[in-house]
């Protein structure tokens, strides 16, 4: 699907929530509502209906609502005094202003809604597929296969169920009530506690049992990707890679580090096609890929896919119901919310590489890979960027909500409104360091994604 019609498409879809919620609070406070337009610049097409000229306009960068007396240095006429913006209190306006940002947080909360109620939560059966070595659960006798039923006595349907338990433990011993051979079993296990580091670099720690609902994956070719080394070497779906330049492959991971950091190389991939072995040497290709910040960078791959972990009779879909799916979304939307807010500070605190800031052409790209995915994944991407729009639009800056509410509050404070002059200086900042992070964003956009 084309990148740029995805893009008008789905910032239309963003712009017009964040409108919307200006013009429904401001008439529903009495305000004049006298343009509300999806895009800047001149007129395409549109209706008028009452005062108000709905409009489509020729740049889809973003919209506006322009409300009776918004502009407190212009004339207005008597008649409009009761319909000004200005002339609302304080409060009045601060809702009208709020109420874009808001909206976009009730498009996410709608998606993620509707996503939860049609189409469930996927998981995995409660069915042990793999047990590490000296973990908690093999020390006290779990195995693969294994069916869990209830952890604390509370019944289980889904892995979602058993990690949930097992991080609600905070380490202190659980009975894992467990189906083995039409057997039942009872373990009590103590999880352990384990650290590692979140996509910031920063120490986390969780608790554990050492089992998983997806077996180990196996360096065994899925598919080999058309145009890329291995397909033209000859691999196939099915194929094994048991060793790298003579050194064994135990899984996945150990053949995707060997490709990795081969920096170019050519490899002796030992193959293993039913009952026959032969070597076949492969160069690994320089491609672009994404790290977990959505930084493209160089990497080595040779074009293969890897094997399903989850067995597809342990793929199982969570029915939530209304009030379930209710819950979930907002859960959901909470979540990214926090994720978003985090995601700026550790850029202020530069633990947050500034490659990762993306403008317009890295979301129509990004728009188009989701949609290649599906549906769910674009209407999940959707509100995801919705809500970036909200917490970006609360940042209390100069001409963005956050700083008309700024200067609401300091009316409230002081109960006067802030000089004109004021406000104008703070405005021409404002533009101006909007302009710089356009040119910024713009400018990492067109060199990560087409000069990296």
């Amino acid at each position: 699907m084309n990148s740029v019609f995805l893009f008008v498409v789905v910032l239309g879809i963003l712009i017009f929530f964040h409108e919307l919620g200006h013009f429904l609070v401001a008439r529903m406070f009495g305000v004049g509502v006298e343009k509300f337009s999806l895009g800047f610049g001149p007129r395409l097409f549109g209706r008028t209906v009452g005062r108000t000229d709905y409009r489509v306009s020729l740049v889809p960068l973003g919209g506006y609502v322009k409300m009776v007396g918004d502009e407190p240095d212009a004339p207005l006429a008597q008649e409009d005094l009761p319909y000004s913006f200005t002339h609302k209190h304080v409060a009045k306006r601060s809702l009208i202003v709020a109420a874009g940002p808001l909206f976009n947080i009730l498009l996410a909360v709608l998606i993620f809604i509707g996503i939860f109620y049609f189409v469930g939560l996927p998981s995995i059966r409660p069915v042990v597929r793999n047990v590490e070595i000296n973990s908690p659960a093999q020390q006290t006798g779990i195995q693969e296969g294994d069916l869990i039923r209830a952890i604390n006595g509370n019944p289980v349907d889904s892995w979602r169920g058993i990690d949930a338990a097992i991080e609600q433990s905070q380490g202190k011993p659980v009975t894992v009530d467990i189906a083995r051979s039409g057997e039942q079993r009872i373990f009590t296990v103590t999880p352990k506690k384990v650290n590692a580091e979140n996509i910031y670099g920063e120490s986390i720690a969780y608790y554990d049992l050492g089992i998983q609902g997806y077996e180990e994956l196996e360096a065994v070719v899925r598919k080999a990707e058309p145009g890329m080394p291995a397909e033209k070497a000859g691999l196939q779906k099915g194929d094994r890679i048991q060793a790298i330049d003579g050194k064994q492959i135990q899984n996945w991971e150990a053949m995707h580090e060997a490709i990795s950091s081969s920096k170019g190389a050519t490899l002796t991939f030992t193959i293993q096609r039913g009952d026959r072995t032969f070597d076949v040497d492969i160069t690994p290709a320089e491609v672009k890929v994404n790290d977990a910040m959505g930084v493209r960078k160089n990497a080595y791959r040779i074009g293969i896919f890897p094997p399903d972990p989850i067995r597809e009779e342990d793929k199982v879909t969570i029915h939530l119901g209304l009030w379930g799916a209710f819950e979930r979304g907002l859960d959901q939307t909470w979540l990214v919310i926090k994720e978003t807010g985090r995601f700026f500070v550790k850029l202020a605190e530069r633990k947050v590489p500034k490659e990762a800031i993306g403008g317009p052409i890295r979301i129509a790209l990004m728009a188009n890979q989701q949609a290649e995915e599906g549906i769910l994944a674009l209407l999940s991407f959707i509100a995801i960027i919705s809500i970036n729009l909200a917490v970006i639009n609360l940042v209390p800056i100069p001409v963005l909500d956050g700083g008309h509410l700024l200067f609401f509050a300091i009316e409230a404070i002081q109960r006067k409104p802030v000089s004109i002059r004021m406000r104008e200086t703070a405005q021409q900042v404002g533009v101006f360091l909007l302009i710089l992070l356009m040119i910024f964003v713009f400018y990492n956009d067109i060199s990560i994604t087409w000069f990296r």
